[in-house]
């Protein structure tokens, strides 16, 4: 944990947003044993004390803050990943929140689980573990398989072509999983039923152009089957130059690939250049690793094209009807960019030259701006295409210097926030991207302190309400909510009959910075109308029917129209992401 001598200080600050993705930015602990105090010239009272930041849950209203073991010991930790948790970070691999409680070598964690429960309402729950916060560490199961049935762990390189442990629960309970990372033994009572056959597999995304947004990573969608042909499963789609998200139509497709209908039992692409698969990948379950995306092509004429894939070897590819152009498959790892609000303009164009980084040898990445006093969002684009998947924050590492921030990056759709930081004085600032760990630090030049935030300390209700709310301005206070615990935050607004209200939720007054709405392509929800009748303890099957907040991209505005004019609750639960509007229980706005 934090060194700690007379102050050791953690200081801390907040904001966001960008074209998809979002973040936050936080500095961390100075070593009283490294670098003294008097070494930076600052006082006591320059910062504020919050040890008890680093490895704490985050109740979904925080960025993670992890111990640093480049310059301190950590302790070994490890983390329980997938539906079985019940937060909208549950593939997150950042949060303490997911860790598993130490048994001597063992880990272990004890989980409710229900026979009607699971992404699908079907019993069956994916799940896969990590080490000590690194996505490096992940652990997954390859097709080997024991005598009775049960697959068995790879970790390192295997698990890039491993899938997420599938299984189905018959009976509700408490379910004890235990992990091993030493001997790569699990185990999990009582005894599920481990699924390893592949019976079917669909092609969800963008490919759909005549599908809306809820529908085109619809992994159970009868049209999205593919047909198996050999070792091979193909499914032949009609493809435009014009196609593709609605907000670029420039031919480039996004897409990924699930199996028995069950997006956690997926594939993405491993950027590697050569068509490969990376496993255990569903739209909310990414690996998350620069090397990690999903997969991507760009068409150049209009025509059919047969998607073809192949689980047993993770190959895929996209074949052209005949006397048309080869596709171009995208997913390849080339160069980074630097992307944000350190830009005047085009601040996250990935093809623009002057956001290049260079490649300093090792993998290494860097580049240098220079930075006027405010706040700041940024990301890193990856070989010029914002479908590879920009790498935003995942967490804070505690750093040895007021100077420099250092972070863990990642994509983790749809939760992960942008890297957000403070600038407070003019000069530059180097960015250093290392791909190789996908981590990232920015240092002032000139040692001028960079001053971030974790938590979020006030929600906004933002839309089109009338006095004594503010219409759409997320800065006023008049449309703060009231905190009722660590991650609940309500508001009562009178309203009209049948009168449509718009709407999100912002944090901390800071504008359009850090946005909550429900984002349609995660496959949760079937609408934005906050239907949901308990969100204050939701579990994941009403997440799957009546949708989630989340931070990802940029989703349409929340709906509601009450059927009688009265005061409404509107309820945001941070650490679930549920969501909703009901009549007032008191039945007044005063």
């Amino acid at each position: 944990m934090i060194k700690r001598c007379n102050n050791l200080h953690i200081g801390i600050r907040f904001l966001q947003i960008s074209f998809g993705l979002f973040a936050i930015s936080f500095w961390a602990a100075l070593s009283c044993i490294l670098f003294p105090l008097s070494a930076f010239a600052v006082s006591n009272l320059d910062f504020v004390p919050n040890p008890e930041l680093v490895d704490q849950p985050t109740s979904g209203s925080a960025i993670p803050v992890l111990c640093n073991s480049n310059w301190q010991q950590c302790a070994e930790s490890s983390q329980l990943l997938g539906t079985i948790n019940n937060n909208r970070g549950r593939w997150n691999p950042f949060l303490p929140e997911n860790n598993m409680i130490r048994d001597d070598r063992t880990y272990y964690k004890e989980v409710k689980l229900a026979a009607d429960g699971g992404r699908q309402g079907d019993g069956i729950y994916a799940l896969r573990f990590v080490t000590n916060h690194d996505l490096r560490q992940t652990f997954k199961v390859d097709r080997q398989v024991d005598s009775m049935g049960k697959p068995e762990l790879v970790t390192g390189d295997r698990a890039d072509r491993g899938q997420n442990l599938m299984i189905k629960v018959d009976r509700d309970g408490v379910y004890k999983i235990s992990f091993n990372p030493t001997t790569l033994e699990y185990n999990i009572t009582p005894t599920p039923t481990y699924l390893t056959e592949i019976k079917s597999v669909q092609v969800n995304g963008f490919v759909w152009d005549d599908e809306n947004m809820f529908q085109k990573f619809d992994e159970t969608r009868k049209n999205h089957e593919m047909t198996q042909n050999g070792d091979w499963w193909e499914k032949t789609i009609p493809l435009k130059t014009n196609g593709g998200i609605d907000f670029r139509a420039d031919g480039v497709y996004q897409f990924l690939f699930s199996a028995n209908h069950n997006e956690d039992w997926g594939f993405g692409a491993d950027n590697d250049g050569k068509g490969s698969l990376a496993g255990g990948t569903g739209f909310g379950s990414s690996g998350g690793k620069s090397n990690n995306s999903a997969l991507t092509i760009q068409v150049f004429e209009d025509g059919d094209y047969t998607i073809r894939m192949n689980p047993q070897e993770y190959k895929f590819e996209v074949k052209a009807s005949e006397g048309l152009p080869p596709v171009k498959i995208l997913n390849d790892v080339t160069s980074f960019q630097l992307l944000g609000t350190i830009y005047p303009e085009n601040q996250f164009d990935p093809t623009n030259r002057e956001r290049n980084l260079k490649n300093i040898g090792n993998n290494v990445w860097t580049k240098t701006v220079k930075l006027d006093p405010g706040i700041y969002s940024a990301n890193f684009a990856i070989s010029k295409e914002l479908f590879l998947d920009t790498m935003a924050l995942g967490a804070w590492l505690e750093s040895d210097a007021p100077n420099q921030l250092l972070g863990r990056a990642w994509h983790g759709k749809p939760n992960e926030p942008n890297i957000f930081f403070t600038v407070a004085q003019s000069g530059d600032y180097k960015f250093v991207y290392d791909a190789n760990k996908d981590e990232f630090s920015i240092e002032s030049l000139s040692n001028a302190p960079l001053e971030p935030a974790t938590t979020i300390e006030t929600l906004q209700l933002v839309g089109s309400f009338d006095e004594p709310m503010a219409a759409w301005q997320p800065t006023s206070k008049a449309n703060n909510m009231q905190k009722t615990d660590s991650s609940i935050f309500v508001k009562d607004v009178q309203l009209e009959a049948d009168r449509q209200y718009a709407y999100k939720y912002t944090a901390n007054n800071w504008g359009w910075l850090w946005v909550f709405a429900d984002y349609e392509l995660d496959n949760y929800g079937q609408d934005f109308l906050g239907r949901n009748p308990h969100p204050a303890n939701s579990t994941l099957e009403d997440l799957k029917k009546y949708g989630q907040l989340t931070t990802h991209g940029d989703p349409p505005t929340l709906e509601f129209t009450p059927k009688a004019d009265g005061c409404y609750t509107f309820e945001a639960n941070l650490e679930t992401g549920a969501y909703s509007v009901q009549p007032s229980k008191n039945n007044t706005c005063n």
